[in-house]
């Protein structure tokens, strides 16, 4: 009985020692992500305090530009109203009426 009491507590050591075990490698794991990203944000932090990036949140996010540099805006093409073609039976395309009707015309026509 008592061989019987002192194998049940081995038993019972050796699966406390493999759980142990166990949690201190995922500890040992958390711990080296966090070194990881630790160092990737002490990175990101001396990127952002060099001009090279203060240049560019200037220039992307504020529209700063630098003195003696000029700025090109280019407008969107936007289509003017009556160019707007359909495809008739035919499968030609026609240009569409739809902008000659008044508003509440083209409501009506689509509900009823």
């Amino acid at each position: 009985m008592v061989l019987l009491v002192i194998s049940a507590n081995f038993i019972r050591s050796t699966i406390e020692v493999l759980n142990s075990k166990k949690r201190l490698q995922e500890a040992q794991e958390k711990e080296n992500s966090l070194i990881i990203e630790r160092d990737a944000l002490k990175k990101q932090i001396e990127y952002k305090k060099t001009g090279e990036y203060i240049e560019e949140s200037a220039r992307n996010e504020l529209n700063m530009i630098r003195e003696g540099e000029k700025v090109f805006v280019l407008e969107e093409e936007k289509p003017v109203p009556g160019d707007v073609a359909a495809a008739s039976d035919t499968g030609e395309l026609v240009p569409s009426n739809d902008t000659e009707d008044p508003n509440w015309y083209l409501w009506y026509k689509l509900f009823f």
